[in-house]
């Protein structure tokens, strides 16, 4: 009966896809895997505002690409699994996984006065005596406004048509000295600990502690720690011209092509990569035996089911653990999820900005989860 049931569940599924919208796609729908991935990104594209996504989907320690749609709206040309989109937020996971590293190594702590472990004196980050923290900026309680340069007048109307050339305007020349003057005058907006505001300054200042500590700039941290052991030879917050050639072109919610990031992104969501590298950051996310990777992933907010670790979300799919992080830039989308317990873990890379565009990538990584545990547990009771 299992198999029967397995059987018309593949036969349902693939006519399905062959019904459906006839999106360019290099998933050779053979698998029970396969059909699930191409039945989610079917119904993603069923919103005409996407443009392409690469996914990947690692089990066991296994990684599968899919890629969809177009790199471009001018042309017809596939993403491959070595094209290269902007992580914009996953960013942060790196930045969170090097601060565990660094808590690992002794150089840093959760608790202690984060201004301790700065190139200066910033006795300016603190709410009547009570420092920034690690723990406060890595979750997004440290009070720190969103930005520096302030965005916030941005954001009150951040679908304004004009928005995206508003902020490359208000981030041009302003670099890293630029930075560090700024934050010498930022007054933290809520006292670290009291709410919970996302923060991309917050995370850039994680980035100038970890260089302190270390004595090293960011990248080459990166480098040295993440990039180059796990052998992401296409990540990294600049590009060769080997890479510009494989970088997809980004777009609006209006469909309009956008610039790329600006170049003080950095820490907070500025880096480059493709779903062949993501596939080994996502199989090494999984890996609990190493510490920096373990530290990353412990509940500092709220519980297990509902909270927040260093970056990450934490929450619960069905009774499984999930882990998460998204993010989006002018005109790209991201997600990684990981359901550590099965060993399973996804890399959603989008070219469109589109309005609900990084929730549609988590649903795709949810539908093809729920399906393929589900195709497992017929195979099993099959076998039985």
């Amino acid at each position: 009966m299992g198999c029967v049931l397995v059987l018309l569940y593949l036969a349902t599924a693939v006519c399905t896809s062959a019904a459906a919208s006839g999106i360019p796609s290099d998933n050779p729908r053979h698998s029970a895997l396969d059909i699930a991935v191409d039945k989610a990104a079917n119904d993603y594209f069923r919103n005409r505002c996407h443009v392409g996504v690469s996914i990947t989907v690692v089990e066991a320690g296994q990684s599968y690409f899919y890629d969809y749609g177009s790199t471009s709206r001018s042309k017809a040309e596939k993403p491959t699994p070595r094209s290269i989109y902007e992580l914009a937020s996953v960013t942060k996971t790196f930045t969170a996984t090097l601060a565990a590293r660094a808590i690992a190594d002794g150089r840093m702590s959760l608790n202690g006065d984060f201004r301790n472990d700065l190139p200066g004196d910033y006795r300016n980050l603190a709410w009547s005596g009570q420092p920034i923290t690690l723990r406060t900026l890595v979750t997004h309680y440290s009070g720190m406004p969103r930005d520096i340069p302030d965005t916030d007048a941005l954001f009150a109307n951040k679908n304004a048509p004009d928005f995206n050339a508003r902020m490359v305007a208000l981030n041009q020349g302003f670099g890293r000295e630029q930075f560090l003057a700024a934050l010498h005058d930022t007054k933290l907006r809520s006292a670290p600990g009291e709410k919970q505001v996302y923060s991309n300054a917050g995370f850039l200042v994680i980035g100038l502690g970890v260089e302190e500590v270390y004595g090293k700039p960011f990248n080459e941290l990166l480098r040295q720690y993440i990039t180059q052991p796990l052998g992401m030879a296409s990540t990294g917050f600049m590009l060769d011209s080997n890479e510009q050639s494989r970088l997809v072109n980004g777009y609006d919610r209006y469909g309009r092509g956008t610039p790329y990031r600006p170049q003080n992104a950095g820490a907070a969501w500025g880096l480059y990569a493709s779903t062949e590298d993501m596939a080994k950051y996502v199989r090494w996310q999984l890996d609990d035996s190493d510490a920096s990777v373990r530290l990353s992933h412990q509940v500092l907010i709220g519980n297990a089911n509902d909270g927040d670790a260093m970056a990450w979300n934490l929450g619960n799919d069905q009774g499984q653990p999930v882990i998460w992080h998204g993010g989006g830039s002018f005109g790209m989308s991201s997600q990684v999820v990981l359901y550590p317990k099965q060993h399973e873990g996804f890399v959603l890379l989008a070219n469109d900005a589109c309005e609900g565009t990084e929730g549609a990538l988590k649903a795709i990584a949810k539908a093809v989860h729920e399906r393929d545990l589900a195709t497992k547990t017929e195979d099993s009771k099959a076998d039985k």
